[in-house]
């Protein structure tokens, strides 16, 4: 064969060539390895278009900073501005109870859950359909601003999440500020449903905010129950032998059937009234917007209710 009849041959081939190099480093553009919070490293879309997202905070936290998703849970802890947004989208389950086969019908080319054993439960699955699944856990107030900066860079809106983080990290800095130097209280925080209550630990979300703001966790050095490290058993005796300042109750389920049947319970024990929290009247019924579920970008409202139970000497005669 003569050279100019190699001449289109070789030519081809280089194109082709180009080609394929091209395509590895667009491909290699497009996506980004990270460890999720359940160390597990995964390959993501650098740019992920169809996200679906399985519980409410990380969806709060996706959509402040302008994100968007394809899919949603089925919760009642979304704030209501976030609910009348995404309302229209598809739902993909109870955050605890996911739907595999809803979500893999959305072909998500991104799944956000969180590192909770029901969401390692589906794992396999979602790996069978080869969707990218990343695990994020959000139980403390750095928690938020670092997921914030995560998902800034995820949709490419760095100053959106910058500025958000600038005016909660203000707020909760002034707060701080007001309450510094006051005597600490000792704090209990009890946590369940109809069925059963718990003690918060400090490493649950509402145990971190009052331990920011100098505040005695009773459960502090408790042991945590099996496979739920935020929390410890509870016991009647346990709250009387420590005699909290300040007791803070947070229900989920049937919010004011348990709320209800707690407080009666407490107010029924012939100790109860021997309590100091009981004596000053410092038993407070948290909200489940706030705290039912991680408050994301509603964190500074948090730390300020729970500024204001803490130190009301310090709030007093300040508008809420």
């Amino acid at each position: 064969m003569k050279l100019k009849d190699l001449i289109p041959v070789i030519v081809s081939a280089v194109i082709i060539t180009a080609l394929v190099f091209a395509a590895i480093s667009f491909a290699d553009i497009k996506k980004m390895t990270i460890v999720d919070d359940a160390k597990r490293s995964v390959e993501i879309p650098l740019k992920p278009k169809r996200i679906v997202v399985l519980n409410p905070s990380n969806m709060e936290l996706l959509y402040a900073v302008g994100g968007r998703a394809v899919g949603r849970p089925d919760s009642r802890g979304m704030p209501r501005e976030l609910y009348r947004r995404v309302k229209g989208l598809p739902s993909v389950g109870q955050t605890p109870n996911p739907n595999v086969e809803k979500i893999v019908s959305l072909s998500p080319d991104l799944l956000i859950g969180i590192n909770v054993a029901f969401h390692h439960a589906i794992i396999p699955a979602i790996d069978r359909a080869g969707i990218p699944f990343i695990l994020l856990s959000i139980n403390s107030y750095k928690d938020i601003l670092d997921k914030l900066r995560f998902y800034g860079d995820l949709t490419g809106n760095k100053d959106k999440a910058f500025k958000i983080i600038t005016g909660i990290e203000k707020r909760v800095a002034d707060i701080k500020k007001k309450v510094s130097g006051h005597k600490p209280k000792k704090v209990a925080i009890i946590w369940g449903s109809t069925e059963s209550f718990n003690m918060a630990l400090p490493t649950s979300f509402v145990g971190n905010i009052v331990d920011m703001l100098g505040g005695i966790n009773i459960a502090s050095g408790a042991s945590p129950l099996l496979g739920m490290t935020q929390f410890s058993p509870f016991s009647m005796e346990y709250l009387l032998a420590k005699d909290p300042d300040v007791i803070f109750v947070i229900t989920h389920g049937d919010y004011d059937k348990a709320s209800k049947k707690f407080i009666r319970e407490l107010e029924g024990h012939p100790a109860w009234k021997g309590l100091r929290a009981a004596r000053e009247k410092r038993l407070h019924l948290l909200p489940f917007e706030l705290f039912g579920v991680n408050p994301a970008v509603r964190a500074a409202d948090a730390v300020e209710h729970i500024a204001r139970l803490m130190y009301p000497e310090v709030f007093a005669g300040r508008k809420k």
